[in-house]
């Protein structure tokens, strides 16, 4: 532990003697000086932490001793001993030199004592307050400094991930398009359909301004809607003339079979009840199926693709029938509004037929999945 230094400042001599001999018995370093001009050249030389100065000095008066002390070494402690208790002196002391007391002579031994370890703990505890702040500041400085690389590592990581996260989804996209062509190569007449349907349906969804994730999910649920297929039997999906009653009911299953097979796919999740409910009617009719949900109870993504389905269905060659003519299929369109299907869907198909006539139909559409990574 340094060693603790008082240094008393009068000009009187004797009173610095008798200061000495009364702290001699005391544990500090007690240093003297009868002038300021010795009192500054001693704190420059040595370490002091408290300065006891008289007021009246023929070089310099105390408190301008003091206020000079404040300036090149504030962190020293200052006090004043003196025989004038004006108030004047009191308030020049406390402006200019900051003093921590004010004793007057004659003192008291004890008091002084007391109030020079008071002093020293004083100084002490600026002392420790300072190197505190001292390292408080490094460590807010170093801690800046790892927050920035903490940051920028964040930032290169959050980059690394969201192109893993477009990497997958593209793959996953890419995979369910493979799967689709498979349900779809069962029957050499609905190729390609479960990929028009996604691309129609999506059209449709951007013309009823959804936004860009239900976009695609809403191609998804169309690329997907007769997954369930793979589990009707190919006699039934591959039978040239229409469906009797028995085979119609079998094929009315493949909805569920198709949530059913999706339902373990975790990031499939939203897209289930799309394929689930992409048969029924808006009305709730009988003729509407697994569920016979009505108007909003369907969701929205299901009415979209059911629209889509039937366009693409009905502008399809089938070995029953040939492909109609678009004017058939808006009439279908306007006559089932409101039963079959959702008018508003109905009326975002038709706004778009208005624009784009026969190549909305066009066989060769792709689904540009790229425009949706990242957003």
């Amino acid at each position: 532990m340094a060693t603790q230094t008082v240094l008393f400042v009068d000009d009187e001599v004797n009173i610095l003697k008798a200061l000495k001999r009364l702290l001699r018995q005391e544990p500090m370093n007690v240093q003297t000086a009868s002038t300021p001009a010795e009192a500054l050249e001693q704190l420059d030389r040595s370490s002091v932490q408290i300065v006891v100065s008289d007021q009246r000095m023929p070089e310099m008066s105390g408190v301008d001793l003091l206020a000079e002390i404040r300036r090149r070494h504030p962190d020293v402690v200052r006090m004043m001993l003196t025989g004038y208790t004006e108030i004047n002196v009191a308030v020049d002391a406390i402006n200019h030199g900051e003093i921590y007391r004010l004793i007057t002579k004659p003192w008291n031994d004890e008091e002084l004592k007391a109030t020079l370890r008071q002093a020293f703990d004083h100084h002490a505890l600026k002392h420790e307050v300072k190197r505190l702040n001292h390292i408080t500041r490094d460590q807010n400085l170093r801690l800046h400094d790892m927050n920035r690389t903490l940051e920028a590592k964040v930032r290169e990581r959050t980059k690394q991930l969201a192109q893993k996260h477009e990497e997958l989804r593209t793959a996953y996209v890419q995979t369910i398009g493979t799967l689709a062509e498979a349900v779809d190569a069962k029957d050499p007449y609905t190729r390609g359909h479960s990929e028009r349907v996604g691309v129609y349906a999506s059209k449709i969804a951007r013309e009823m301004s959804f936004t860009k994730d239900l976009i695609e999910r809403v191609y998804i649920a169309g690329l997907l809607h007769d997954v369930g297929k793979i589990g009707i039997r190919d006699a039934v999906i591959q039978k040239p003339d229409k469906l009797n009653k028995e085979e119609y009911d079998e094929i009315k299953k493949h909805p569920e079979i198709g949530a059913r097979i999706l339902e373990p796919v975790s990031f499939l999740s939203d897209v289930v009840p799309c394929v689930r409910h992409h048969h029924e009617w808006y009305n709730g009719g009988d003729r509407g199926y697994p569920m016979r949900l009505k108007g909003d109870q369907i969701p929205l993504p299901s009415r979209v693709i059911l629209v889509a389905d039937t366009v693409e269905a009905m502008t399809s060659d089938r070995p029953y029938r040939k492909a109609m003519p678009l004017e058939n299929v808006v009439q279908q369109l306007n006559e089932y509004s409101g039963s079959q299907f959702d008018p508003k869907c109905v009326t975002a198909f038709l706004d778009i037929l208005e624009r784009e006539g026969e190549t909305f139909i066009r066989k060769d559409q792709k689904f540009d999945i790229y425009e949706f990574i990242g957003s």
